[in-house]
């Protein structure tokens, strides 16, 4: 009988170490195989986002791979942030990249390519975040591989372990748009301007959310575990 697979294996490591976390999306669209010359990808990353895609709306491989690695870690971690798994985090980062490779023509070049990215990101996780609220192993608490209990004896690392549930079933609990922001900033380490354009917000708006977020979580987690237990901060 195989082991069952752990869809949080690799979670503390960098999105791509040990795999190239796009090589989907490169098969499909870059039969060759065959990177880009040194001199020509040197090239290419001195482009912007929006005038790589102006190349990618006439057929270059080269830069679509490119941009795909210029956005393939933080699509990982935003779609995470919705989703609350690293896989399934994974799995939304590459049908997004499939997505806007396919629908490449319906991208105004007039407009910034990041803002589009994310809110086609967001909702594509949001709508997988949807149909695996129904109780799927792993999706509220995809995020428990993120803390490290390897050095603790063994009844420390369980009773961490609690509290790591505790924590991610109470943030699991808040609406969508305070999860996300306070997924970016406490697990992420991300600041407001960065959180923003991930959500497709402005810096002022972020600091509100972060704000109110955290009181949600405090009183969520007062009424499910009681004041005296603490924990009622990420």
């Amino acid at each position: 009988m195989k082991p069952k697979k752990d869809p949080n294996k690799g979670a503390d490591e960098p999105v791509g170490k040990g795999k190239d976390m796009a090589s989907p999306a490169f098969h499909l669209v870059s039969p060759s195989g065959l990177p880009a010359s040194p001199s020509e990808t040197h090239s290419l990353a001195k482009l912007s986002d929006e005038e790589l895609f102006a190349l990618i709306k006439n057929d270059d491989r080269d830069a679509f791979r490119l941009l795909v690695e210029r956005y393939e870690g933080k699509a990982v971690h935003t779609a995470r942030s919705i989703v609350l798994n690293m896989e399934t985090a994974r799995e939304v980062a590459q049908d997004v990249f499939l997505k806007i490779y396919a629908h490449r023509d319906r991208f105004d070049l007039k407009r910034r390519f990041s803002t589009w990215f994310y809110r086609i990101l967001r909702n594509q996780a949001v709508d997988r975040a949807r149909r695996q609220a129904s109780g799927t192993p792993g999706a509220a608490m995809g995020l428990v591989g993120d803390w490290d209990g390897r050095e603790l004896g063994p009844v420390r690392s369980a009773s961490r372990e609690e509290r790591k549930n505790q924590v991610l079933s109470v943030l699991n609990s808040l609406p969508e748009k305070f999860r996300m922001v306070l997924t970016l900033r406490e697990l992420e380490g991300l600041g407001c301007s960065e959180i923003g354009e991930r959500v497709g917000a402005k810096a002022g708006t972020v600091r509100w959310r972060l704000h109110h977020a955290r009181k949600l979580f405090r009183a969520q987690w007062e009424r499910t575990l009681g004041p005296d237990l603490g924990g009622g901060e990420l």
